[in-house]
């Protein structure tokens, strides 16, 4: 996820030069041609040729304190690149942290929100949580109209931190706009980490709806509609992913367990002789399908299965649960 944030953003700062941040500072020819030069050399995946470019400009950029940290500022992004393609993430945070402590004062806002923004996600990326939400706080004030991928970042950083319910606004707010899977999860999460199982249901409900295939997730569900007091939902849950063969034998039996206990009595039957067709003299499954079917009106099957359960267990009040049901039925 921190990978996958990272390279858009990365993406989306190095594409901005050449449109509003180079609008907001008047280069001179000779700055925008290596500026250029060093664009060229990444887009040719030439990296040691983007780095000794780089490196050369950010050491001695020429011009105007703006044009200078406007410069500085472009190279370190431009650079941050090559690093993390390097796996030298450490230098890469260094470099934009040395803009931020050396040129915020000349840097026009533009860039200076976009280094910040960079910084936020190396820093992320280093598990230097407290570190990158302090940071995204001070780019909140700069910003007028904070993304939803921004809300989502805060919501992310707060739950690292263990801080759920000051989390959950922002998580919500990225929500809004849009509803990946990855958001839907961390929602899933914050709402689990307050017990507020209603909540995380219907976002675990939600992102069953994205990935129907994934089978975890409808067990998950399950269990989070049932701590919900949902009980009627849960079942209808699990239902659905049995039919999908999506629940393991253990589960199939808790299933039935539940439908037997919501007097639904003929299709826990159903699932018990189910699991029965590869278990047949297992005594605990042949128990609960004879205390199924005793609960149905199904005569052959109820005697089936009592007959069955009679003559694996050999115990006698089995035989006479056997003859008391023969009794009640009228049979001689």
């Amino acid at each position: 996820m921190k990978r996958l944030i990272l390279a858009s953003c990365l993406l989306f700062c190095l594409s901005v030069f050449t449109t509003a941040q180079a609008e907001s500072v008047a280069l001179t020819p000779s700055q925008y041609q290596q500026l250029h030069k060093i664009n060229e050399a990444l887009a040719n995946d030439a990296q040691d040729e983007a780095l000794n470019l780089g490196e050369a400009l950010f050491k001695q950029p020429q011009g105007t304190p703006e044009q200078q940290a406007f410069v500085r500022a472009f190279v370190a992004r431009a650079l941050v690149q090559v690093y993390q393609q390097q796996d030298e993430s450490k230098k890469a945070l260094a470099l934009l942290q040395k803009v931020l402590q050396e040129e915020a004062e000349q840097l026009d806002l533009p860039s200076l929100q976009a280094v910040r923004w960079l910084a936020v996600h190396l820093l992320t990326s280093d598990s230097q949580y407290q570190p990158a939400l302090k940071l995204l706080e001070t780019w909140w004030q700069d910003e007028e109209q904070p993304s939803a991928e921004a809300n989502y970042l805060r919501a992310a950083l707060l739950a690292q931190l263990e801080k759920w319910p000051a989390a959950e606004p922002w998580l919500l707010n990225a929500l809004e706009v849009r509803q990946p899977d990855s958001w839907l999860s961390l929602g899933v999460a914050i709402f689990q980490r307050q017990e507020k199982w209603a909540s995380a249901a219907e976002l675990q409900h939600k992102r069953l709806v994205l990935t129907p295939e994934k089978q975890l997730l409808w067990g998950q569900l399950a269990q989070l509609q049932l701590l919900a007091g949902q009980d009627k939902p849960a079942l209808v849950t699990l239902e659905l992913a049995q039919e999908k063969g999506y629940l393991n034998a253990r589960e199939e039996v808790q299933l039935a367990r539940r439908l037997l206990a919501d007097q639904q009595p003929l299709r826990a039957a159903t699932i018990f002789e189910a699991q029965l067709a590869n278990q047949p003299d297992n005594l605990k499954l042949n128990k609960l399908a004879a205390q199924a079917w005793l609960q149905t009106s199904n005569k052959p099957s109820t005697q089936q299965a009592l007959e069955r359960l009679a003559k694996l267990s050999q115990a006698t009040h089995d035989w006479r649960r056997l003859g008391e049901w023969h009794f009640n039925q009228g049979n001689p």
